[in-house]
C-alpha cells in the first residue's frame, strides 16, 4: 500500500513538474514576444490627411509664411528621440527652411538648447499630442510645404536605432516635387493605449 502511495505521489510530482516548465515556457515566449515587438516592430505614423495638415501648419506661428517647413516630433522620454535631437542640434541644417520642435514632455535642458539655436519649441502632454496633432509614437518627421500641404509624415531611418537619419534628404526630395515614400517610425510609443497593447506584460 506504501508503495503504490509513494508511486502515485512520484507519478503526481512529475505531473506537476512538466505543469511548470510550460508554464515558464509559455511565459518566456511571452516576454521574448513583447521585448522584440517593442524594439523592432514599427509604430503608427500620423494619417496625412487635412487635420494633420491644419494642425502643423498652425506651427509656424508668427514665422514667414510661403516656406518649407519641417516638424520634428519628439518625446522626452525616449531615447531615439534624445538622438534625432543630437542630430538636429549638430547644425548644417537646409537653408530657407523653417524648423520647429514638437517636445511631449517636458526637458528642460533640450528646450534650452533648442531655443539657443533658433528652433522653436512647443511642449504638449501624451494626451494632447495624441488628441490635438495625432501622434502616438515618436521620434517623427512631418514636412509641410510652402501651401500647407504636408508633403511627407514618418519615421527617420530605415531600420531600429539608425545612424543615419534622413530627413534633410527628405525635405530636398519633397523640395524637388518628388513623393517621398515614408520611413517607418522606430522609437517609443506615446499614447498609454499603444504602450498597452505593445507591452501587455507591464515591463520595465
Amino acid at each position: 500500500m506504501i508503495e503504490v502511495k509513494g508511486g502515485r505521489l512520484q507519478g503526481l510530482g512529475r505531473t506537476l513538474a512538466r505543469l511548470g516548465l510550460g508554464v515558464w515556457f509559455v511565459l518566456m515566449v511571452a516576454v521574448c514576444a513583447t521585448l522584440l515587438g517593442r524594439h523592432l516592430l514599427a509604430l503608427p505614423r500620423p494619417a496625412n490627411d487635412v487635420a494633420l495638415a491644419e494642425v502643423m501648419s498652425s506651427l509656424r506661428g508668427a514665422g514667414p509664411g510661403g516656406q518649407w517647413m519641417t516638424v520634428h516630433v519628439l518625446y522626452a522620454e525616449c531615447p531615439c528621440s534624445q538622438r534625432i535631437a543630437e542630430h538636429v542640434l549638430a547644425g548644417h541644417r537646409p537653408a530657407d527652411l523653417a524648423e520647429r520642435v514638437l517636445l511631449i514632455g517636458h526637458d528642460a535642458e533640450l528646450e534650452a538648447r533648442f531655443a539657443k539655436q533658433g528652433l522653436p519649441v512647443t511642449v504638449v502632454d501624451e494626451d494632447e499630442a495624441a488628441t490635438r496633432f495625432h501622434v502616438v509614437a515618436a521620434p517623427s518627421l512631418v514636412v509641410v510645404g510652402p501651401d500647407d500641404t504636408v508633403r511627407y509624415v514618418g519615421g527617420y531611418t530605415e531600420r531600429k536605432q539608425g545612424l543615419d537619419p534622413q530627413d534633410v534628404a527628405i525635405v530636398a526630395d519633397a523640395r524637388a516635387g518628388q513623393d517621398v515614400s515614408p520611413l517607418p517610425v522606430f522609437g517609443c510609443a506615446v499614447s498609454a493605449r499603444l504602450r498597452a497593447s505593445l507591452n501587455p506584460l507591464g515591463l520595465p
